[in-house]
């Protein structure tokens, strides 16, 4: 009987030393330097055009992943843009709040893949000196994420894309770019990532209508344990 007590509590015990290994939780903040290009109004009123200055705008996230068949992993993510026009009256401000479920669909040292869903919630405002209109709405959207990269080599390309096209609306956010492995192997590993992201709006929410290009380079550093 002792023995096979002994037996389960070792069983148990690496059951969980498996399971803790399995789990990932991966978070950081980038700096994003970008700028506006397109309309953007109210009623038929443009409340931006181009000629908006670039500004240093900020990303924020955190995903976890677990080995439980067929439970999706999470991500959650805070964005702000912020750009400023040509004058001191002139502003344009999103902010976004994701929410993402998926998969991988595959997970080794060269490649990994990960498809999913993201619901985004969309907060803006708009001034132009004479008019200040705010908006908001959530956002259904499709989620693909791939890293590729070489055994033993503290390096990997990555991309990730979140996009909606229903209905004549699209919005789309992608991003593509280059991460540096600082310590891989430690139990708190750390990453420097950059690249560049673009924001695609074509849409028309709250009678605030979009057709406009967001993009620049980004920074950012990623923690992994």
């Amino acid at each position: 009987m002792k023995k096979q007590l002994l037996a389960l509590t070792l069983l148990t015990a690496l059951s969980n030393n498996a399971m803790a290994d399995a789990i990932g939780t991966y978070f950081g903040a980038d700096v994003w330097q970008s700028g506006v290009d397109g309309t953007m109004s109210y009623k038929g009123n443009d409340l931006a055009t181009t000629g908006y200055e670039d500004t240093y705008n900020y990303r924020m996230y955190v995903k976890v992943e677990h080995p439980i068949p067929l439970i999706p992993n999470a991500a959650l993510s805070f964005s702000n843009v912020d750009v400023e026009g040509s004058s001191a009256n002139e502003n344009v401000n999103l902010k976004t709040v994701d929410f993402t479920l998926y998969y991988e669909f595959l997970d080794n040292d060269i490649v990994s893949l990960d498809a999913g869903v993201t619901w985004r919630q969309l907060n803006g405002t708009f001034e132009d000196g004479s008019t200040d209109v705010s908006f908001s709405g959530p956002l259904p959207m499709g989620y693909a994420y791939g890293e590729v990269g070489l055994p033993m080599f503290p390096l990997k390309a990555f991309a990730m894309v979140n996009a909606i096209g229903i209905t004549g609306d699209v919005y789309g956010d992608a991003e593509i770019g280059l991460a540096f492995m600082l310590n891989p192997g430690y139990v708190l590993d750390w990453s420097i990532r950059a690249g560049y992201r673009i924001q695609q709006l074509d849409f028309k929410v709250d009678d605030v209508k979009a057709d406009a290009t967001i993009d620049g380079v980004f920074l950012g550093l990623e923690g992994h344990f």
